[in-house]
């Protein structure tokens, strides 16, 4: 431990004190088993901790750089050399993504961005394709200047780009096997599954989205002895979630359902409302007889009641975090 000379308040104390720096190693953040050396300061007169600015800046800068290693999630560089390539400022780059107008400025300033806005900017990073997407958008609904949308001079390679929905199904599509209900992934599907569950629960949250679809997958399944999407899913603290957080790209497709994002007490809450354009005609009448029969199960029920439910299926007790939950323990569910 090493002794400091300046001073900082200490609230037990009352006063201004010296204080000493401990070491400590952050296990986790988000879920996720970081390891990350930590300096603290305490009071070198009553051991009570302090708010050393100096040293939280430090450890935050360290936190973030190996969770952004670990979960890929976007870094700073990679943002601020993208608005370069295409000389745009973080105004115009909000403007296009429709973004809060300081979002672009935290994560440059060295903020996380969640999982959803990572994955979003990766992909206009590495898509040009997409990116014209977002522009074309941007562009016919006023948010920027004709000056702005012609002077990027896009350019794309359509044999080399793929759009939001191919790229989710590069992610996404695997062999027919126990993991994915023996079908392949349907991207079309499951657009318009979660235009049609959107449509019958009045909020539908992001939270719930993921035990929805695994309830209705894993029900037809125990039924049909097949899936209705082709999605694998993975053992997650609140419950089945789909492999990889793919949800979190999921939701931002925009045919059949949109996103209301809503921030309460610095939480990000994300609504899922149908636009009531699915068509039902691509599932059987067992399949939509199942698909209603998990709605109206749990449409009246919080993210957490359903969360809780989860926890009681074998599949979640038997699988370890972050494994693929086998189709085989839709014999078993007990919630349906």
């Amino acid at each position: 431990m090493n002794t400091e000379k300046r001073k900082v308040y200490c609230e037990h104390c009352n006063e201004k004190v010296e204080y000493l720096i401990i070491n400590e190693v952050k296990r986790e953040y988000k879920n996720v088993e970081v390891n990350v050396k930590q300096n603290i300061g305490v009071c070198s007169q009553c051991g009570e901790r302090l708010y050393i600015s100096e040293l939280e800046a430090v450890n935050l800068d360290r936190l973030y750089t190996k969770y952004r290693e670990l979960t890929g999630i976007v870094s700073p560089k990679d943002i601020i050399d993208f608005r370069e390539k295409y000389n745009i400022s973080q105004r115009e780059l909000v403007a296009i993504l429709d973004w809060g107008k300081m979002t672009i400025n935290r994560y440059e300033r060295g903020s996380l961005p969640n999982q959803s806005q990572s994955e979003i900017l990766k992909l206009i990073i590495t898509n040009e394709s997409y990116f014209r997407e977002k522009v074309e958008d941007a562009y016919k609904a006023g948010r920027i200047t004709e000056k702005t949308y012609n002077g990027m001079h896009l350019s794309v390679d359509e044999s080399k780009q793929l759009s939001l929905s191919n790229f989710i199904e590069t992610r996404l599509c695997h062999e027919p096997s126990i993991f994915n209900g023996f079908r392949k992934f349907d991207i079309e599907r499951l657009e318009n599954l979660i235009g049609y569950i959107a449509s019958k629960v009045n909020c539908l949250y992001k939270t719930s989205v993921n035990k929805y679809l695994w309830y209705i997958d894993f029900s037809n399944y125990k039924n049909n002895l097949k899936s209705v999407t082709g999605l694998r899913y993975v053992r997650f603290t609140y419950g089945p979630i789909i492999e990889g957080k793919n949800y979190e790209l999921i939701l931002n497709l925009d045919n059949k359902f949109e996103k209301d994002v809503s921030e309460v007490n610095n939480n990000e809450i994300t609504k899922i409302k149908s636009k009531n354009n699915y068509d039902l005609s691509l599932f059987s009448k067992s399949e939509i007889e199942i698909i209603d029969e998990v709605i109206e199960l749990f449409k009246y029920k919080t993210a957490t009641n359903i969360s809780d439910l989860s926890h009681e299926e074998r599949a979640w007790l038997e699988t370890k975090d972050n494994e693929l939950i086998s189709y085989e323990y839709a014999h078993d569910l007990k919630a349906i």
